[in-house]
C-alpha cells in the first residue's frame, strides 16, 4: 500500500497544502528528472509524471511487461506523450558487478531524485539496494527519498545501517507531520560532494 499512500500524500500536497508543509515543491519538480526503483506497478509514476519533467520506472525483468501494460493503458486514447520511461534494474546484478564495469551494463541518466518505495522487506537484498542508490546518485545533485512501512524491523535496522555506513551521505528522518499514516516513516538523504561533508543525521529510531 505505500506506493498508493505516498501518492495520495504527494497529490494532497501539490494541490492543496501550502509550500512550506509540502514535501516537495511544485516549481522544482518540474524541473526534476525523477527514477524510481523496484516500480512495481507504476502507480506513482502515473500519479505524477504530469508534475515532472522526466519519469525512469525500473525494476526486474520480469516485472517489466507489468509496468508497460499499466502506463500505456493509462495513456491510452491520450494525445499527449508521456514522460515515463521503463527500464530493467536488477539491484543484486548491480551489486554482483565489478565498479570499473557498471558504467557500461547500467546505463542511466544523471537524476535529482530517486524514490525508493515499499522496498525494505528482506535484509538479504539491503546490500544491494543501498549500493544501487549509491551508484545512481549524483554528488551535490541527487536527493534519495526512501519511504517504509515498518513490518520488518530487521530490515529496515540493516537498511539504515549500511545506508548511513556508505561514504559521503546526509541522511534525515521526516516528522511525523508530513501526513504520511503512522505505520509509514520517510527518510532523505543527499550523496555530497567528499570534500564538503557536514555529517549525516539520523533523526529517531525504526
Amino acid at each position: 500500500m505505500d506506493s498508493i499512500d505516498f501518492a495520495r500524500l504527494v497529490l494532497e500536497q501539490l494541490h492543496f497544502a501550502p509550500p512550506t508543509t509540502s514535501l516537495f515543491d511544485k516549481t522544482a519538480l518540474g524541473n526534476m528528472e525523477i527514477l524510481e526503483l523496484g516500480a512495481g506497478t507504476g502507480l506513482l509514476s502515473i500519479a505524477l509524471s504530469t508534475w515532472v519533467k522526466n519519469y525512469t520506472v525500473t525494476d526486474i525483468h520480469e516485472i517489466l511487461p507489468l509496468l508497460e501494460k499499466n502506463i500505456l493503458l493509462n495513456y491510452a486514447g491520450s494525445t499527449d506523450t508521456t514522460n515515463i520511461s521503463i527500464a530493467e534494474l536488477d539491484w543484486l546484478s548491480l551489486h554482483a558487478t565489478p565498479a570499473k564495469q557498471r558504467s557500461r551494463l547500467f546505463q542511466f541518466p544523471a537524476v535529482d531524485l530517486v524514490f525508493v518505495v515499499d522496498c525494505i522487506y528482506h535484509p538479504s537484498l539491503m546490500p544491494a539496494l543501498v549500493d544501487t542508490i549509491d551508484y545512481l546518485s549524483t554528488p551535490g545533485r541527487t536527493t534519495v527519498t526512501v519511504v517504509v512501512e515498518l513490518r520488518d524491523e530487521d530490515a529496515v535496522r540493516v537498511f539504515l545501517e549500511l545506508w548511513l555506513g556508505t561514504p559521503d551521505w546526509e541522511i534525515w528522518r521526516i516528522g511525523r507531520s508530513n501526513g504520511l499514516p503512522r505505520p509509514y516513516v520517510i527518510w532523505v538523504g543527499r550523496k555530497v560532494d567528499g570534500g564538503n561533508r557536514q555529517g549525516s543525521d539520523y533523526e529517531g529510531k525504526a
